[in-house]
């Protein structure tokens, strides 16, 4: 089958000077990773389907790139075949669809296709495989070795930023089987070890202020390990103890953490004092949560510009908490004052959540509807989604 919609062969340069990328898909979630994978190009995204592209293509193609979903199409083929004929061939045209059949991305790739990628979608997924074929770049640089450090910050105090932080340590280590430290750097007031029902001990103050006395057997000293896949390094400093925590020492510890954990999830303390910015540089995920507060809207926006500075590029998601509670602002005024809608979106769970700190266990265990409103955030941080691991067990008779 000869279909007009190949790339330009590699080491040529494309005449095309229309910039325009456009993508067709049919779930938020995709819509939200290519949103974030491909920020920067003049992106359109548009909720429907490789057929609604091609009733687009029909009178309009001056575009640089296509992004199209197959999900739902019984013959993708026939479509492609449809797409062909209307798709100039200096286009570039990627699909998303739920398939992960090598042998159906083999038959893809033989039509011309730039790239096709299997749903869930994730940000990493799009900025890895899909942007630097669609685009000719490279925005995120490969991952050096080490475990994946996900960071957690409130923009305003009460927010929860803890809490979500310790369930979604405990829902990654569920899903993936890997090892998780959950690490928290309010050193004096902080709350994951109150949460949890345990005390800290010095360690990670020695480690942060000094951490030439921070050898390898660190984490053997500090970590605690609540179950077998979760351990917490925290500290319980004196409210009036001073502190002298230095970035070297923030350093030092993430690289001991990285080598031994495969995710590290941290509760950072804001506003970020110079000694926490190697923290917000080795973050490949960082979650801004909010509650619809005006105070929160505010403190978000400071947040994910100071994120962007620190970093030099757009790591942070927007994570608004308790999204229905009573007396909140209307969704409305803040998708207006975000500019966008929240990339992930946590109700409000009632009084189970606080019920599970008073009993220093993970609001997992007794709150039912948590694990299903983390489950997005999970698996844009690993990959791996709730949904495809139980049609797994269902398959393998588990």
């Amino acid at each position: 089958m000869n279909m007009a919609i190949a790339t330009p062969p590699e080491g040529t340069t494309s005449v095309v000077t229309r910039n325009q990328v456009v993508c067709f898909v049919n779930d938020e979630l995709s819509a939200a990773a290519l949103r974030k994978g491909l920020e920067g190009s003049n992106l359109s995204i548009r909720h429907g389907t490789i057929r609604n592209a091609i009733r687009m293509l029909e009178t309009d193609a001056d575009l640089f790139a296509l992004v199209a979903d197959i999900s739902g199409i019984d013959d993708p083929f026939t479509e492609l075949e449809r797409l062909a004929c209307v798709c100039p061939p200096d286009v570039r045209v990627a699909l998303i669809g739920e398939s992960r059949e090598i042998t159906f991305y083999r038959d893809l790739m033989e039509l011309g296709l730039t790239e096709y990628l299997p749903k869930p979608l994730t940000r990493d997924m799009v900025l890895d495989q899909l942007r630097p074929k669609l685009l000719g770049d490279a925005t995120h640089a490969p991952v050096d070795r080490g475990g994946h450090v996900v960071s957690i910050c409130g923009a305003q105090g009460g927010a929860g930023a803890t809490s979500i932080a310790i369930n979604l340590a405990f829902q990654i280590a569920e899903t993936t089987k890997a090892k998780v430290a959950l690490l928290d750097l309010h050193l004096q007031g902080g709350e994951a070890a109150v949460m949890l029902g345990v005390r800290p001990g010095p360690g990670l103050r020695i480690a942060l202020e000094n951490p030439m006395r921070a050898d390898t057997l660190f984490i053997e000293r500090a970590a605690i390990e609540v179950n077998e896949r979760v351990s917490l390094i925290s500290a319980d400093e004196d409210l009036d103890a001073q502190l002298d925590v230095t970035e070297a020492g923030v350093r030092h510890v993430l690289g001991l953490l990285r080598q031994r954990f495969n995710y590290i999830v941290v509760d950072v303390p804001v506003p970020f004092p110079p000694s926490m910015h190697p923290v917000i540089n080795l973050s490949r995920h960082v979650l801004v949560l909010l509650e619809a507060e005006v105070t929160g809207l505010r403190n978000a926006h400071a947040l994910r510009a100071a994120v962007t500075n620190i970093a030099a590029q757009d790591r942070v998601f927007t994570l608004l908490n308790r999204a229905n509670r009573a007396g909140g602002l209307p969704r409305a005024t803040i998708v207006k004052a975000l500019g966008a809608e929240p990339d992930m979106v946590i109700p409000d769970l009632g009084k189970g959540m606080t019920q599970a700190v008073n009993l220093g266990i993970p609001a997992l265990k007794h709150v039912s509807g948590l694990r299903r409103h983390l489950a997005p955030i999970v698996r844009e941080i690993t990959g791996l989604g709730a949904e495809r691991k139980s049609r797994l067990r269902r398959l393998l008779g588990l």
